[in-house]
This record gives structure tokens, C-alpha cells and sequence, in this order.
């Protein structure tokens, strides 16, 4: 294994470092920059960061050195957009490159753009009170078809789609899914769309109060589900004890989940064997079981490029495979990594770590 030089950019407004974060108290955070192993090579001191967090820790580490290089580059570039969320899900590029996440426990989405740094984007995007659980906003966040913003929603216990468009956002929502056979969801956790724009979407206990133990819980499984075109609710699996991250291939024939559960950490390849969803065999991409006692982070949310290249959160950070489960390489924070997203033209990869949302700069596949 082989970890690879990166260079790290930190901007601030007036253009030294960055933070994308104005009218705040500065405080100083050291970042650590990790280098490749060279005797005449020292790392550059630590830079500001205007946030006080967890410390970072940024590399790329490389299982197959030439598809890691073409990647990455030969100095994988990483870049913190902004800090200060309580624990952030559910990264989405919107149309006009900006960027939004989800902050679950503060029921609301940040966004990101380069002229105004971080600003709150919308509040109560779970559709419920702050003080409902813990994790009462929404978690995973997508487009449909029609460039309108769908979201799981831990408060609500649904899966929604915002009633203004992106441009104009505003906490109105038009329920699409919230049961299955009379039964409310427990709270759906991250989403995809397939092919013929059935939403596929994870169902695990986080939302809850009291989590698996709520008093308000009506299904006994956390479930795997598909919201049809035609708005039914299916059932695809309920196999996974906390099915988290959710993709799909490009070509609409394997379904990836990512199991979150200590004891069965797992992220799946699953043939979906025609047009009405029928699962078949399930291959196991990552198996880090052993790993989550030794490393920071559980199989969480997960991103599939266009050439069908996988990247899934994991312990240890995010780990870059093939579509056969081959590893290439893992990225590394420091922190638990909950969700990543690509952008549209797939040249940057986008990662909620924790308190963070950061950015590293890809090569175009």
C-alpha cells in the first residue's frame, strides 16, 4: 500500500485560506497533512482553519498504485468547503454547482457556494420539531427526474419531495412514501433513482426516539424499499439489520447497499434480475467487520460513477472500487465519512465527514 503526496487548499473570503465562513471567531486548527514517506521530504507546518473542529487528516492511501494515480493524480487535491455541523449527511451537487448537505441533528441543509461560502439553505428539512429525536432532520437528498429536490426525512418518517424548486427553497413538502402495508416507516435514511425512476430507498431506526427500542416503532425489520413510478411502495429485502447507503449500476442491473451495523459491517452487490425488482445474488463487496473496533467509521453512504466505479464509505474513510468489489484505494480523513456524492461531470467527489464537508479533485474517468 502506498500513500500518495496530496496537496491540501484551504480558501478564506479574502483569499489566503478558506473556510467558505464569514463573521466568525477565528480559531486555529491544525490540520495534518500526510505526505508520502520520502527522507528529504518534511510536511509544511499546520494551517488555520476558521472553524473549531476535529482535527483532519487527509490522504489518499493506494491499493493499486497506477488506478489510484490515474484518479487522484500524483498530488491528490482536497479542499474543506466548510465546518461547524453537527453531523452532516446527505452531500448533493445542484445544478448551478453549488453544493447542499444535510445537518441531521440541527433539522436543516447548508449549502455551499464559492462567492458566499457556507449559509443555511433551508431550515426544518426533516418536517418535524428540533426536539423530536436526535436526528430530526433529513438525512440523504437527490434530484428527480425533474431537478426537484427529493429527501429522506427522519422527523417525518418519509420520503418527500420539496414543493418549490431548488432555486426558491422553501420547508414545504409533498409526502411520496411514508408506509408500507398500513405500517410508518421507522426513517428512511438515503436514496437513489433507477433507471425507469423508481426511488429505492433505506429504512434503518437512526430518526427514532429511543431508536430500535421507540415506543412509536411499527416495523419490527429495517427494510430495503422501492417507490415505483407509479407511487406503490415495495418491499425489496428486509436481510440488512441497518441498511444505510443505497446505488445502483449505470445500467439498472445490480442494487449496492451498505449494511451500518457493527457486527455485519457490509456493503452488497445484489443482480436485480428484471423489470419488477426481483433480487438475486447478493455478492459481498466489503466485509470490514473486523474493522470497525480498529478504525473510525461504519459502511455508510455510497456513490456509483458512470464507468460503474463504486465509492463506499467504509472504516477508514472511503474506499474506491471497481464494480467486481476490486479494491483501488481508500481516501482518508481522519474522521468518520457518512455520505459522498459525485459531481455532474464527475471531476470532484464530494464527502460529509462529521463536522466537515470536503472535496477532493478527480481526474475525469
Amino acid at each position: 500500500m502506498t500513500e500518495i503526496q496530496c496537496s491540501f487548499l484551504i480558501r478564506h473570503e479574502e483569499c489566503t485560506y478558506f473556510t467558505g465562513m464569514k463573521g466568525i471567531h477565528q480559531i486555529l486548527l491544525p490540520l495534518v497533512f500526510i505526505f508520502s514517506a520520502c527522507a528529504d521530504q518534511n510536511p509544511p507546518p499546520p494551517a488555520a482553519v476558521d472553524q473549531d473542529g476535529p482535527e483532519l487528516s487527509l490522504r489518499v492511501e493506494a491499493i493499486d498504485d497506477r488506478l489510484t494515480q490515474q484518479l487522484f493524480g500524483a498530488e491528490p487535491s482536497f479542499e474543506v468547503l466548510f465546518g461547524g455541523m453537527e453531523w452532516s449527511e446527505g452531500p448533493l451537487v445542484l445544478p448551478d454547482g453549488s453544493v447542499i448537505c444535510s445537518d441531521v441533528p440541527n433539522n436543516q441543509i447548508l449549502r455551499w457556494t464559492p462567492e458566499n461560502g457556507k449559509e443555511i439553505w433551508l431550515q426544518n428539512s426533516g418536517n418535524a420539531p428540533d426536539d423530536y429525536s436526535s436526528e430530526p432532520g433529513s438525512n440523504g437528498l437527490l434530484l428527480d427526474q425533474d431537478g426537484r429536490l427529493l429527501l429522506c426525512q427522519h422527523g417525518a418518517r418519509s420520503v418527500s419531495r420539496m414543493k418549490r424548486d431548488w432555486q426558491n427553497p422553501a420547508p414545504e413538502y409533498e409526502v411520496l412514501a411514508e408506509n408500507f402495508g398500513e405500517k410508518r416507516f421507522n426513517s428512511p435514511n438515503d436514496l437513489t433513482l433507477a433507471p425507469d425512476g423508481s426511488i429505492l430507498f433505506t429504512d434503518p431506526i437512526y430518526g427514532l426516539p429511543g431508536r430500535a427500542e421507540s415506543k412509536l416503532r411499527e416495523l419490527d425489520y429495517c427494510g430495503v424499499f422501492r417507490l415505483t413510478p407509479t407511487g406503490m411502495v415495495q418491499l425489496l429485502t428486509k436481510a440488512y439489520s441497518r441498511p444505510n447507503g443505497i446505488g445502483i449500476s449505470p445500467d439498472g442491473n445490480t442494487l449496492y447497499v451498505a449494511n451500518s451495523d457493527g457486527d455485519n459491517a457490509i456493503v452488497t452487490a445484489t443482480q436485480i434480475l428484471d423489470t419488477a425488482f426481483t433480487l438475486g445474488p447478493v455478492d459481498t463487496l466489503i466485509n470490514a467487520t473486523n474493522l470497525t473496533a480498529k478504525e473510525v467509521g461504519y459502511p455508510d453512504g455510497l456513490a456509483v460513477g458512470k464507468n460503474g466505479r463504486i465509492f463506499a464509505t467504509a472504516p477508514g474513510g472511503v474506499w474506491v472500487m471497481e464494480p467486481d468489489g476490486t479494491l483501488i484505494g481508500k481516501i482518508r480523513t481522519g474522521l468518520p465519512v457518512s455520505n459522498v456524492t459525485l459531481s455532474p461531470t464527475e471531476d470532484y467527489l464530494y464527502l460529509t465527514s462529521d463536522f466537515y464537508l470536503i472535496r477532493v479533485k478527480l481526474n475525469h474517468p
